[in-house]
């Protein structure tokens, strides 16, 4: 079967490993380019790749890079309309990329979530001390790694911050602030089940714990409940690959943030967890089964 990984480039360590790993599995792997892909809307609609159709492909690994979400969008939309495979749908993506859309998922789903507020202007001081304690976090909705996340501590910081960001279109995601240890844990969820998870611990004075901004991953064992709320994370953003993050108040598990297209080189030096190994042999039993969608 020829398994297609879009990419946005072939060198990135996650996309080799997948691509190898399906090597392994005894499959020829595809590696498509994602900002060069075309897709066809006239009277047979196609998606192509070097002028070549993709319709011969068993299924597709998506990994769409932040930048491109709004096409990655356009592209697996065009997919489910021909009727091919992928591990992410459209909506998927959508609701994973824009954190208050899966704050929103998340609640509908009841998985347990920071009290969390949107805002398009700044609040009063009534309002804000009525939404959250200071210090609190302060998020746009389209950050990753870290970036774009500030932890505020007062009304009047808060305020400028929003300001600011709504002179360039931006809303803001105000949350309460969850005292930890500059400590957070990743869980890796694909399909039914959370094949490795790790404590991040962030550097020292830096309260974010993403492994992009220098943390250290350790590995850990999540007991049945805090596994039981990863996976119905995931399911609640409508993903079947992601990266829950969660932090612990007290002995019950908070999610954060989930991510559709997570990174694994920290997962694999922390539990020895290739998740490359895990996706691919999830896409294919999708593949073989009947499954187009979640």
């Amino acid at each position: 079967m020829k398994m297609g990984i879009i990419s946005k480039n072939e060198a990135y360590w996650s996309t080799r490993q997948l691509l190898k790993a399906v090597e392994r599995q005894g499959h020829e792997p595809s590696f498509i380019q994602t900002e060069h892909v075309r897709l066809v809307v006239a009277g047979h609609d196609d998606v192509q790749y070097n002028g070549v159709s993709l319709r011969d492909h068993g299924i597709f690994i998506p990994r769409i890079g932040r930048s491109l979400t709004d096409f990655g969008k356009m592209l697996l939309r065009q997919l489910e309309l021909m009727g091919l495979k992928t591990t992410l749908t459209s909506e998927a993506l959508i609701n994973a990329r824009n954190k208050f859309l899966a704050i929103q998922s998340l609640r509908e789903a009841r998985v347990p979530i920071p009290r969390s507020i949107l805002l398009a202007s700044r609040p009063d001081v009534m309002e804000a001390a009525r939404f959250v304690h200071f210090p609190a976090v302060l998020k746009i909705l389209s950050g990753t790694q870290g970036i774009g996340v500030m932890r505020v501590k007062s009304y009047e910081e808060t305020a400028a911050i929003v300001d600011t960001m709504k002179s360039f279109g931006q809303v803001m995601l105000l949350q309460e602030y969850i005292p930890n240890p500059g400590i957070d844990i990743r869980a890796f969820v694909v399909g039914d089940r959370v094949i490795g998870s790790m404590k991040r611990v962030a550097q020292m004075h830096e309260w974010r714990s993403n492994i992009h901004l220098g943390a250290k991953g350790v590995a850990t064992e999540l007991d049945d409940h805090a596994r039981e709320i990863a996976v119905r994370a995931s399911k609640a953003v409508g993903l079947e690959i992601s990266g829950v993050d969660m932090i612990f108040r007290g002995d019950d598990p908070v999610v954060l943030e989930v991510n559709a297209s997570p990174g694994f080189r920290g997962l694999l030096d922390a539990t020895h967890v290739n998740a490359a190994d895990a996706i691919v042999e999830y896409a294919l039993e999708k593949a073989a089964s009947g499954a187009k969608g979640t």
